[in-house]
């Protein structure tokens, strides 16, 4: 009776191996830019809300996603300033939702930590929506990112703060751009 499970097994594992076989490409795609905007400090809480000047800088990786238009998956960290008061360090898991090849969205959530506004090391946690173009980059690992994010930030401390971030996202290239042009124009 031992010996009757073997051949089916055998049967099956050749036929399998005789299937098709196509090659999977999914190369990470990794992505710098800068986060420029405003935040709303303390939304919810005992404390009165005010305004203040965000400013930070976000990179990830992406996994899965071999062309434009599919989903991708994988880590993020992020730091972040508001009104130069205190520093956010962060990071998490993001998923990039392909609204069409050109906008896509990626919604991201994690952990972070703050330090500063005359209080000791604070954790908490975010969540992050971004929009705008993430391109897939055919001949390289490193894809554009620039569009419009909403953030929120939680933290749990007794007293709770709830805080809402937004602005735009530009990619570290592009950034370098006009540097790299003036290094051109110099150089020749």
């Amino acid at each position: 009776m031992r010996g009757l499970g073997r051949p089916r097994f055998h049967v099956l594992a050749c036929a399998l191996a005789l299937l098709p076989v196509t090659t999977a490409r999914a190369d990470p795609q990794a992505s710098l830019g800068a986060t420029v905007g405003g935040a709303a400090m303390d939304v919810v809480g005992p404390r009165s809300t005010w305004g203040a000047f965000h400013l930070g800088a976000r990179g990830d990786v992406l996994f899965l996603r071999s062309r434009p238009g599919q989903w991708a998956l994988g880590p993020y960290v992020d730091v972040a300033t508001f009104a130069f008061e205190n520093v956010d360090a962060g990071g998490g898991a993001e998923l990039l939702v392909p609204a069409s090849d050109d906008v896509q969205l990626v919604l991201s959530a994690g952990a972070f930590g703050r330090s500063g506004l005359g209080r000791s090391f604070e954790p908490g946690f975010e969540g992050t929506l971004f929009g705008g173009t993430r391109s897939y980059n055919f001949h390289s690992w490193y894809g554009l990112a620039v569009g419009i994010f909403a953030q929120t930030r939680w933290m749990p401390e007794s007293p709770a703060t709830f805080d809402v971030v937004g602005g735009v996202q530009i990619d570290a290239e592009l950034l370098a751009l006009p540097a790299l042009f003036l290094y051109d124009l110099v150089t020749r």
